[in-house]
């Protein structure tokens, strides 16, 4: 067991047991009407230490101020497809807008401006609580785990 500074023993956290396969991922929203709580922060780094341990991982941007693009060094004004396009255009393949990060089993769906106007269309759409997860079903067998960074509110975006 190791120690700490005083000599004290303390308990760690076991390694996970390497996969054999991927998927299907368990989807987590990371959600607080509040901003500057660390949404962005805890999705990004969970993220890193689950897909340092071999785990698949896709951080889903649904923030259209975009910081875990930025964060994950995607340059959120030049993508073309982002989470937003996947939303409203069934025509684009939802493997075309994740792109790769350059951390090994780390992918992103970008998030830039644009997400802002999805609120005001999503107030028609039948079954607007469902859109982001049939989008999801497209992907999940391929992850272990899916990320959704939130925007700070509880809009329908959110909901």
């Amino acid at each position: 067991m190791p120690t700490d500074l005083l000599g004290r023993d303390y308990e760690t956290f076991p390694a996970p047991e390497p996969l054999r396969q991927h998927g299907p991922a368990r989807i987590m929203a990371m959600c607080n009407q509040k901003g500057g709580v660390g949404k962005t922060t805890s999705s990004i780094n969970i993220a890193g230490a689950l897909s340092q341990y071999g785990r698949r991982v896709l951080i889903v941007d649904f923030d259209p101020q975009g910081a875990a693009t930025v964060g994950l060094g995607v340059n959120a004004n030049t993508v073309e497809n982002t989470v937003y396009t996947a939303l409203f255009d069934p025509s684009v393949d939802v493997h075309d807008i994740v792109q790769h990060t350059q951390f090994e089993n780390l992918d992103i769906m970008p998030a830039n401006i644009d997400l802002s106007a999805a609120e005001v269309q999503l107030v028609t759409e039948v079954g607007r609580e469902q859109i982001l997860a049939s989008v999801l079903r497209q992907v999940r067998d391929e992850y272990d785990a899916i990320i959704i960074d939130c925007q700070p509110s509880l809009g329908l975006l959110t909901v």
